[in-house]
């Protein structure tokens, strides 16, 4: 490679030379932050979802159906993003546009704004921000115990684009000389008032938080911490570290205070408590000779069920929809579902572990990958084989399957499907 010097007397023997307009011209204006900036996407995607009727959740979701075993669903999104860029004010708004149709249900979402908004900086190092926004906390890959002011990603596909909450953010950073060389103070505001971020919690609260990121010791560091309001108060930690260039080592930990976990137990009872829950997460990123990714996290989520817990609710579930179960049974088993017992790993332990190739045997724009994740308490997991290519301009074609395998009352095996093929194309503008 050419060195830092040669270049420059490269670049000054160039300047120096006699041209005509014709033969050399340079417009710096090129390079400059464009005004106006807007971009998005245009996607098609068809799934073919095989259903397991014979679990209690299929009644729930879908009561006055019968039995199917297939479910075919067509879906159509557009992602919009533009950008204003002036002086020292960037505004922008991000929104979608999903139209999704299946034999039960037809969705239309045409108003959907993601996030956006307006970033004061008066100085290089300092910022405001106001609007709906995504603070992104926390190193995980696939999950986040530090993402306090955020809606949990789906590990499945956990670079699916997440919906924002109306906050407001300043970013102040200062930079230094020896073994701490950055610093980075996040303060932030998500206020729960009327109908302001009413997914965020119940209750007229201001919501403060803060994130402290360090580089420290060629390390990345962050100390979060959210009050008590809408949700639990919260202190948490994580890292990053490249131990070498094919090997990077992260992890998070947060403990809450007061967290309320609805529990039923085994007469029906259900009770609210309050705990004190810590949930971590440990996970390495490894890169091979040969171009493949491998992506391991281990997570313990304080805040799930065990495994008594989760069978009680799985019995109570088979009891609720029996022809001779009452009304109110069938109720309370829907409420529990949404207050947890059905949500995206309600358990307390699991592995995580993908592996990506980039473009094996020599298939050009083409990178398969596969990602496991296990629930280690019951034994069952997922299993997601998939493959995408951008070999065309602007397009991306991606494709993949779903397996899920476990038994009755396990976590992968109560689910609603017991496999999902999707296949989708992307047009990037």
């Amino acid at each position: 490679m050419t060195s830092i010097p040669t270049r420059l007397l490269l670049l000054l023997f160039i300047i120096t030379i006699p041209v005509s307009a014709e033969e050399f011209s340079f417009d710096a204006s090129e390079y400059e932050k464009k005004t106006f900036d807007f971009s998005g996407y245009i996607e098609g995607k068809q799934e073919a979802i095989q259903l397991q009727p014979e679990r209690p959740v299929y009644t729930f979701i879908y009561p006055d159906e019968p039995p199917r075993h297939w479910l075919n669903r067509s879906t159509g999104t557009v992602d919009l993003t533009g950008k204003i860029n002036m002086t020292n004010v960037v505004t922008d708004i991000h929104g979608q546009a999903v139209y999704a149709e299946d034999t039960f249900v037809t969705t239309k979402e045409y108003d959907h704004i993601m996030d956006g908004g307006i970033r004061w900086s008066p100085a290089t190092y300092y910022s405001l921000d106001v609007g709906k926004r995504v603070q992104r906390w926390g190193k995980g890959y696939a999950w986040n115990p530090v993402g306090f002011i955020e809606r949990p990603k789906d590990p499945a596909d956990p670079q699916t684009v997440r919906e924002g909450f109306n906050m407001l953010s300043m970013e102040w950073t200062q930079t230094f000389n020896g073994n701490i060389r950055t610093l980075t103070l996040t303060p932030v505001l998500v206020p729960t008032y009327n109908n302001l971020n009413p997914d965020f919690g119940n209750g007229k609260y201001l919501n403060p938080a803060v994130k402290l990121y360090l580089l420290a010791w060629d390390t990345d560091i962050d100390l979060l911490w959210l009050s008590k309001g809408a949700r639990a108060q919260s202190i948490g930690f994580d890292f990053s570290r490249n131990i070498s260039s094919e090997l990077e080592i992260h992890g998070e930990w947060a403990h809450q205070y007061g967290f309320e976990k609805n529990t039923l137990a085994s007469s029906g009872i259900t009770s609210l408590s309050a705990d004190n829950p810590d949930s971590a997460l440990l996970g390495i990123r490894y890169l091979t000779a040969h171009e493949v990714t491998w992506i391991a996290e281990y997570y313990h989520n304080g805040r799930g069920y065990n495994t008594t817990e989760l069978n009680t609710f799985y019995n109570f579930e088979d009891q609720a929809v029996r022809t001779d179960a009452i009304a109110a049974q069938q109720q309370k088993a829907k409420q529990l579902m949404q207050s947890g017992y059905s949500k995206a790993n309600p358990g307390e332990n699991y592995f995580y572990l993908r592996a990506s190739a980039n473009e094996p045997f020599d298939w050009l724009y083409t990178t398969p990958a596969i990602t496991i994740i296990s629930h280690l308490d019951d034994g069952s997991f997922q299993v997601t084989p998939e493959i995408s290519y951008t070999g065309i301009p602007n397009t991306e074609f991606r494709a993949r399957a779903m397996l899920l395998s476990g038994n009755q009352h396990t976590e992968f095996g109560e689910k609603i499907s017991r496999q999902r093929f999707e296949i989708y194309v992307r047009y990037l503008f």
